[in-house]
């Protein structure tokens, strides 16, 4: 079985994180040889500028965060990503540029971030094979934030701008390919079956 590059997208509150765990064990069960990575994160220097972005006390602007998150994503890219997938392994990515672009460059009006999102698109799409979009509405998703003990400078933001965050998703991934848009709103068993079936289509139907 071939090597995937697969990107898990969606807002603060959709249930990623469950469902990471849902794909974790399907690759298992068809042992399917993965990592699993993150943004930012995923390297030593990419964890230390995750601590930085994501403190609520941080004040930088859109483009300052948008370059903190190029640096992490190049740093996981070059020495994490790029090294697995050609030795076959397949890479499980929560997050990607899809991030930066929707969080700084459009939600946060910034059309320099907007500008570098076409730039490194010509590099990262190359290697992305599919891409998994969780959501919901934005109010529940507020409902299942407000229910963690502790949140970081995006999950503190409110409703109004979850709802941007959800709009700006939904009007980059409408037109795009190899997209599977995921609704979490419901029954947790019966979106993990609707992941799983997802999950077939990329990796035996694909294969």
């Amino acid at each position: 079985m071939n090597s995937r590059f697969i990107v898990l997208e969606g807002s603060e509150g959709v249930g990623k994180s469950s469902h990471i765990k849902t794909i974790e064990n399907y690759l298992i069960k068809y042992k399917i040889d993965y990592i699993l990575t993150r943004e930012p994160g995923g390297t030593k220097t990419g964890e230390e500028i995750r601590k930085i972005i994501l403190d609520k006390d941080n004040e930088t602007d859109e483009l300052s965060d948008a370059l903190l998150f190029y640096a992490s994503r190049y740093e996981n890219y070059t020495k994490k990503i790029l090294p697995a997938l050609n030795t076959g392994k397949t890479v499980i990515c929560d997050r990607f540029h899809y991030s930066t672009l929707v969080y700084q460059g459009i939600a946060g009006n910034n059309s320099t971030v907007r500008d570098l999102h076409i730039i490194f698109d010509e590099i990262y799409k190359k290697s992305i094979d599919h891409v998994i979009y969780f959501y919901t509405d934005p109010r529940e998703s507020l409902k299942r934030i407000s229910n963690r003990s502790v949140t970081d400078k995006f999950e503190s933001k409110g409703l109004s701008f979850l709802k941007e965050i959800s709009e700006a998703y939904k009007n980059v991934f409408k037109k795009m390919k190899n997209i599977t848009m995921i609704d979490t709103s419901g029954d947790k068993r019966n979106t993990e079956k609707v992941l799983s079936k997802s999950l077939d289509e990329i990796f035996i139907k694909n294969d």
